[in-house]
């Protein structure tokens, strides 16, 4: 398994850990996701979303960072 950097733990603790459990909305694919905002996976736990393109999102978890899918609102 791959090491995680020293910045990248660090920028996961204080972005996702740190935040209250409130503030937290639960993963589906048919909800819409922005920067910032932060998702609770059924599979991969808590995230930051990093970015959006399209109806994909780049979502910063514990381990790594994953794209995901989600629902694109005009």
């Amino acid at each position: 398994m791959k090491r995680m950097s020293r910045k990248y733990k660090m920028k996961w603790e204080e972005n996702v850990m740190e935040s209250p459990e409130k503030g937290f909305k639960r993963y589906s694919f048919a909800e819409s996701f922005y920067k910032g905002d932060l998702i609770l996976h059924d599979h991969f736990g808590k995230g930051c979303v990093e970015s959006s393109f399209g109806n994909k999102i780049e979502v910063l978890f514990k381990d790594k960072i994953r794209t995901l899918v989600h629902r694109v609102v005009f």
